[in-house]
């Protein structure tokens, strides 16, 4: 597997070079001239992060001169700690509150992608088997219930129940949406307090299939997640952005390609950072990061759409573009070619 990626990323850059791509750098270390502290929001240490974490853990800031200081909150007040410059780097999704801050004027833009989803994972949408009764699920079974998720209605997962619901002539209307932390869905699921949730991994292969099981899977063909920089990287030190996009990178391509669960110096890592157990990770399949840190096309417009079925939801009317959400100058930055528009 890992040659593979290897092989696609060659041929990424063989294709951008034949299509007008531009990249404009390398991601070999390039020190800063003086040691920079990034502050990194995040909800909680979650495989989803691992980039950031094993860049730190395996050096690759170091080589850069740069440290890594993380600060823990939920989605909504890691965009406040983003946007009022208190962070540097926040993961997490392109939510519908990322698009309302950028429309408000905010400095934050999205810079990469955190995985995409395994062939193998069941991260998604799951559903109470009591709720089941004996039923096979079928998408219909979602008019009038209620939704369990990390963010609420605007967040990616809302993307794909919106994808599926279409199939049967539903929407997001059709459903309600009630907020509460990942591991807390899984309690409400198995209990019987909410009858669909979605779980993100690290989370579903704790579930207890004899009282819950999956609906559906999220797609592949859009990111899980994602990288945002806030003011100072954007603005006034984007040599700083620059450098933590190319530990990312390094990191990315180095240990995170195919199977890396079988590799026994990162799986120490994470079991120690993430404070699992040894047998909920080994349950798990090594989550798809792709090497050249691509954005799905069309992100924007995609998740815009979505967000605004509902009323209230965005906080504007007109859509904004892609670059108005999305930075690719930070991978461009890191030697990634990027495809001429």
């Amino acid at each position: 597997m890992k040659s593979l990626w290897k092989k696609l990323a060659f041929a990424a850059a063989v294709i951008g070079a034949s299509f007008g791509a531009r990249a404009e750098g390398s991601d070999a270390p390039k020190p800063l001239p003086q040691r920079e502290k990034v502050i990194v929001a995040m909800t909680a240490k979650v495989e989803a992060y691992i980039p950031m974490l094993l860049a730190d853990r395996m050096g690759e800031f170091d080589k850069e001169n740069i440290d890594i200081e993380y600060t823990f909150a939920k989605s909504s007040d890691g965009i406040v700690l983003l946007s009022t410059g208190r962070a540097d780097v926040l993961g997490g999704q392109p939510s519908a509150a990322i698009f309302n801050a950028i429309a408000s004027g905010a400095d934050i833009r999205v810079v990469a992608p955190l995985f995409v989803q395994s062939p193998g994972s069941k991260q998604g949408i799951w559903a109470n088997n009591a709720f089941l009764n004996g039923r096979k699920f079928t998408i219909d079974l979602f008019k009038d219930q209620t939704v369990a998720s990390a963010i609420g209605l605007g967040s990616t997962a809302s993307y794909f129940l919106q994808t599926e619901l279409e199939k049967v002539g539903l929407s997001l209307k059709d459903v309600k949406f009630q907020t509460m932390a990942s591991a807390d869905i899984l309690v409400a699921l198995e209990n019987g307090a909410v009858n669909f949730g979605y779980l993100i991994d690290s989370i579903w292969q704790k579930a207890d299939e004899s009282k819950v099981s999956l609906a559906f899977v999220q797609g592949p063909e859009m990111s899980a997640g994602s990288w945002s920089f806030g003011p100072r990287l954007l603005k006034e030190r984007r040599d700083v952005g620059e450098a933590v996009m190319r530990a990312l990178v390094r990191t990315t391509r180095t240990y995170l390609q195919g199977d890396y669960h079988a590799n026994p110096a990162v799986m120490k890592i994470m079991l120690e950072e993430l404070q699992l157990p040894e047998e909920t990770l080994k349950k798990g399949v090594s989550l798809t990061f792709d090497p050249n840190l691509y954005m799905p096309a069309d992100l924007a417009a995609r998740l815009q759409k979505t967000y605004a079925l509902i009323p209230e939801v965005l906080s504007y009317s007109e859509l904004m573009p892609e670059d108005r959400v999305v930075d690719q100058g930070f991978i461009a930055a890191a030697g990634i070619p990027i495809p001429a528009k």
